[in-house]
């Protein structure tokens, strides 16, 4: 079975890029069943406007011009929860941005292939620990996200504006709460009004016209969703 894992290279010097791009493909050759579809960029901003959500993994140069290695890190966290990055610097002081924005590893120029090999190793196990997280990928003014469903509180619509509430903020958009009623119901969440679909997994309670989050957010509940919602969280509870 063959595993295609699309990689974005980000550096501002073509010589660099190729040297990733020639590692890439030894791996390819040495590991049997893994492909990677490689999409180059020559900086953070390039990325940034074609960032794309089905992207498993993100070799990023650290000193670049005009938007660092660190700040596209933090702008790619910003809409992606779970893409693994991996920094490539000249300097090994700047692997402790790493921990910022949750980068697997970093690589040191001028590249060694047998730890870039080593890398590569826990990026493809990362990648397929990633996969049995099941996700929800939307699209805002900023590009496409990618959130855990795991980290999702609740869904709410205003008017015709979808705000995703999650444990590290909120994500605003343009839809209908109704289109993420048949992907979301079966995975854990419940409709409790016409405004609200909520995961189960975090409601604490369900009291006549409310039901209360596990940080006291109070959502209200139609007389009409209450019974489906209490039956929803009885079948979550007996499942857990």
């Amino acid at each position: 079975m063959c595993e295609i894992m699309t990689v974005a290279v980000v550096d501002d010097e073509a010589e660099a890029r190729a040297s990733v791009g020639e590692a890439l493909s030894r791996y390819e050759h040495e590991h049997a069943g893994v492909t990677f579809v490689i999409h180059e960029y020559q900086s953070g901003e390039a990325l940034l406007a074609d960032y794309r959500s089905d992207v498993d993994m993100v070799l990023l140069d650290v000193e670049m011009g005009g938007r660092d290695g660190v700040e596209t890190a933090r702008a790619i966290r910003d809409r992606d929860h779970d893409v693994t990055l991996v920094f490539v610097t000249n300097m090994a002081q700047y692997a402790i941005h790493g921990y910022e924005v949750n980068a697997l590893s970093y690589l040191l120029k001028p590249l060694n292939y047998y730890a870039f090999a080593r890398e590569m190793g826990r990026c493809v196990a990362a990648r397929r620990a990633r996969d049995t997280v099941e996700t929800l990928t939307f699209s805002t003014a900023a590009g496409a996200v990618r959130v855990p469903l795991s980290n999702i509180t609740y869904l709410e619509c205003i008017r015709h504006k979808i705000i995703v509430h999650t444990l590290d903020g909120n994500y605003e958009f343009t839809g209908t709460l109704k289109s993420f009623v048949p992907v979301l119901e079966p995975r854990g969440f419940s409709v409790a009004n016409s405004c609200y679909l909520v995961n189960l997994r975090y409601v604490m309670s369900v009291n006549r016209n409310s039901c209360v989050l596990r940080d006291d957010t109070q959502l209200a509940v139609s007389r009409r969703r209450r019974p489906m919602l209490m039956q929803s969280m009885a079948s979550y509870v007996s499942m857990v």
